[in-house]
């Protein structure tokens, strides 16, 4: 009977063991250019009441206006102010003490997406051209092992993140712009291929629109089942600059949308299920409501350096939203990644430390 006793024991510490060296999932969404102000307290009272917008401040007022900045949220963002706030994390509430920072100094996208996701704040990457990125990605440093080989994959609004993750280099799927998905796909697959050249070509070419993103992504999640995946959305920098607070939420609404279907996909899949971390965040922050600096973003817009991240997982330590006055950077995005992937984070590059919100 001992000798029954110590064999199931040693079975169950070998299984534990195994467990834990299991390479844990990860899926990052990118919410280009989020204010932490509305992501915090909803809608802005500057802009929803402005009488001299050039957009439909009824609207906002009707969809998402309310006295309380709770309420005001909760209404742009619900998923993220009732799952991700009762069971993760959220850092960057400014007003709380929490402070979430760019370290790169241009404050806009290329620099941004580098530093997230190559945990270096380059100063030399300071242009938002289609330029190679020089820089190791976590991504790719992650798909060059075994476990995740083949396994990786980004699908992005813009353009631009072929070159962010130098996908040459890089040997992982990045599907970006309005390009479409390759290889044997499914009817649905075919259909969505099609589908996201005929919705409106609202930003001249460079950017599809986030529902189509979005759609091909989370099919090809489904059926390819990547152990890291990004998905990159763009249509709140794009309102945002085009002065239209009204798309502008609308965008953000939709996204949370997105990220709660993301969310209840990831929780129903026996591949996913109990094994992957969701770690959201943005690019940069945005000027204030005053002078219409909201619309614009870079070194010379007071505010543009300030960014948040929300994570939510069975490896985060649940904290809500944080209370805790400390400061963190953007850049530590990077090695959190590897670390919730069970690696260690190993550039041809300076790279930030993890975030600790990881539980030991």
């Amino acid at each position: 009977m001992k000798k029954i006793i110590f064999f199931v024991l040693l079975a169950a510490v070998s299984t534990l063991a195994s467990a834990q060296k299991t390479p844990g999932n990860v899926v990052v969404v990118t919410l280009d250019g989020l204010r932490w102000q509305e992501l915090f307290n909803g809608a802005d009272s500057l802009l929803t009441f402005d009488k001299a917008a050039g957009y439909n401040t009824r609207y906002i007022q009707g969809k998402f206006w309310a006295g309380s900045s709770k309420v005001r949220r909760e209404k742009l963002m619900p998923f993220m102010w009732t799952r991700i706030v009762s069971k993760g994390v959220l850092l960057g509430n400014r007003t709380l003490g929490s402070q979430v920072n760019v370290s790169n100094p241009h404050w806009f996208s290329y620099p941004g997406y580098n530093e997230i996701f190559t945990g270096f704040a380059d100063s030399t990457v300071n242009s938002n051209a289609k330029i190679p990125n020089k820089n190791e990605n976590v991504f790719e440093f992650l798909n060059k092992l075994p476990e995740f080989k083949g396994k990786t994959a980004s699908f992005a609004s813009w353009d631009v993140f072929s070159s962010i993750f130098n996908e040459k280099r890089s040997g992982f799927l990045v599907n970006d712009g309005f390009r479409d998905l390759p290889g044997k796909l499914t009817e649905k697959q075919i259909a969505l291929n099609r589908l996201q050249h005929e919705l409106p070509d609202l930003f001249h070419g460079s950017e599809r629109l986030d529902v189509a993103t979005f759609r091909i992504g989370l099919e090809y999640m489904k059926i390819n089942k990547p152990k890291l995946i990004h998905f990159g959305f763009g249509d709140t920098d794009e309102f945002a600059h085009g002065g239209l607070y009204d798309f502008y939420l609308d965008a953000a609404h939709k996204s949370d949308a997105w990220i709660k279907e993301l969310w209840e996909h990831i929780e129903s899949d026996p591949f996913y299920a109990g094994k992957t971390t969701l770690i959201i965040t943005t690019d940069h922050g945005r000027g204030q409501a005053k002078l219409g600096l909201w619309k614009d973003h870079g070194r010379q817009v007071d505010g543009s350096d300030q960014i948040w991240i929300a994570l939510i997982g069975p490896s985060i330590n649940f904290q809500g939203e944080s209370t805790l006055k400390a400061q963190y950077y953007q850049g530590q995005i990077a090695a959190t990644i590897a670390k919730l992937a069970g690696k260690q984070f190993k550039a041809n590059h300076p790279v930030m430390q993890p975030l600790p919100v990881i539980a030991k």
